[in-house]
């Protein structure tokens, strides 16, 4: 049994061009996240970005397992990147590694049809 759990996210941007966007910045967002909606974690979880796209603005990110349900609501509930209004789709989540190689359109029919 895994003792990480595996995020497959994609940052849907109002406005692409006015934010940088890096694996510092994404992390900083998901605890910034974690920390306003379930109080002070204080180095209790970590994130971990696994892989980085900045042009389909995709993050595959781990988070110990204990902290899988926490991080899955703080990441739906992220509402700005930068002072730019945005929404983070769950892609896909699992205990085993994951990897965003295949074409998107097929993780998001996968997602749709479960």
């Amino acid at each position: 049994m895994s003792d990480y759990h595996y995020f497959d996210v994609q940052l849907k941007l109002r406005d692409p061009e006015s934010v940088v966007l890096t694996p510092a910045y994404f992390r900083g967002c998901i605890l910034n996240s974690l920390e306003s909606f379930f109080g002070d974690i204080g180095g209790q979880t970590t994130v971990d970005i696994v892989k980085f796209s900045v042009q389909q603005r995709r993050v595959i990110f781990r988070v110990p397992e204990d902290f899988y349900e926490r991080t899955r609501v703080a990441t739906t509930l992220i509402g700005h990147y930068q002072e730019v209004p945005c929404h983070f789709q769950v892609l896909e989540s699992s205990k085993s590694l994951l990897d965003f190689d295949k074409e998107l359109g097929e993780v998001v029919s996968k997602n749709q049809s479960d």
